[in-house]
């Protein structure tokens, strides 16, 4: 198993999220306009993927004020450090759950 399929495991997201997010690494703030034309694909897909790594904390969304009244958002990805030490509590929080759950193991199969 590579980073790739825990991170998969872990935060429930698909191959193409997990690589937008490898995409996003190390670059500056982007536009979603921006993202989509880099990656040849439609606008509607990335804000859907983007949207998914931000429930995961996986990328950050700034709101960027433009004149009178107008804004966009920009999008960053967490750096993979801070990324790790997330998967890894994760994962203990969801071991300490399945330790749990294994010492009912008996009474649940009664």
């Amino acid at each position: 198993m590579d980073c790739k399929e825990v991170m998969s495991c872990v935060f429930d997201v698909s191959m193409k999220e997990i690589e937008l997010y490898k995409f996003l690494v190390g670059k500056d703030e982007m536009k979603v306009e921006e993202i989509a034309k880099a990656l040849s694909k439609d606008r509607s897909t990335i804000q859907r993927s983007l949207k998914k790594l931000m429930e995961c904390m996986l990328v950050e969304r700034k709101k960027k004020i433009i004149g009178k009244g107008g804004y966009y958002y920009t999008y960053k990805a967490i750096p993979p450090s801070e990324a790790k030490s997330f998967v890894k509590v994760c994962l203990e929080e969801w071991y300490k759950k399945m330790a749990v759950a294994i010492e009912n193991f008996e009474e649940d199969f009664k």
